[in-house]
């Protein structure tokens, strides 16, 4: 018999009610392209995430190199509800299938640029000394601006 983890302590579930939210909320998102695409409501959802990936110049078409090995990709489908439960929106998103590579084959370094908290602060340091303002631009994908 195991016991339950100490970081646990502090958290207080009713699992009875935990169980009854899993039970009833709804799962009726796409799993694949084809059952997404018998939808218009999904079909919509793809096109805005491929204007949003265009619009972004998120990608370019290029040739594939010799000998190397092309990424495929996946949809995800997502449909996203608000505080009472009704739906949001209906949410696509094109990912790679990453998992497909192998370090030192497929790739040598991996790189993402991740803002680091203290840049942040000092960016709003600097734009709070200069009496600036510090907005953000919610739409289907997240801008931020600092004017």
């Amino acid at each position: 018999i195991s016991r339950k983890p100490g970081y646990l302590d502090d958290f207080v579930t009713d699992e009875a009610a935990m169980h009854n939210l899993a039970i009833f909320s709804p799962s009726e998102d796409p799993i694949s392209y084809d059952e997404a695409a018998k939808y218009d409501i999904w079909k919509k959802a793809m096109d805005t995430e491929i204007a949003a990936i265009e619009s972004n110049d998120t990608w370019e078409l290029t040739e594939l190199p010799t000998g190397a090995k092309k990424i495929g990709v996946k949809w995800i489908y997502k449909t996203k509800y608000n505080e009472q439960g009704k739906v949001e929106k209906y949410k696509a998103r094109l990912v790679a299938k990453g998992y497909s590579q192998q370090h030192g084959i497929d790739y040598n370094e991996v790189f993402a640029p991740v803002a680091r908290w203290d840049t942040i602060r000092t960016i709003l340091a600097i734009v709070a000394l200069r009496g600036g303002m510090c907005s953000n631009l919610m739409s289907k994908v997240l801008f931020c601006m600092v004017n």
